[in-house]
């Protein structure tokens, strides 16, 4: 399973951006490999459609959830077509945002 999760800085103990498309970082990591990638969001600076972007690189990643603090509409329709499932992040780093995920701690958005 991977797992794709918006942050502030580089890392798994970098805390969750509260940005999904102008986020500067994006976590993934496949529950598989037990390993974590850092990408940096190269449409940030769009001045429009880096929420459609953001889409675009997660299917690209073949993501199959995403935790984040919210979602902005663009994408969550693009997202709602798609079978990546949306999960609540809370205020602590990106690595026992994994954890509680896969605990079943977070709550599903979508």
């Amino acid at each position: 399973m991977i797992i794709v999760i918006p942050t502030k800085d580089v890392g798994e103990k970098s805390f969750v951006s509260d940005q999904l498309g102008r986020t500067k970082f994006f976590y993934v990591y496949d529950t598989e490999a037990a390993s974590g990638r850092v990408f940096n969001n190269i449409s940030k600076n769009e001045n429009h459609g880096a929420g459609v972007k953001t889409v675009e690189f997660l299917l690209n990643r073949d993501a199959d959830i995403l935790i984040t603090p919210r979602v902005g509409k663009k994408a969550l329709d693009l997202l709602l077509e798609t079978n990546v499932k949306i999960y609540q992040s809370n205020a602590k780093i990106a690595k026992e945002n994994i954890k509680d995920f896969l605990n079943e701690d977070l709550e599903e958005l979508y």
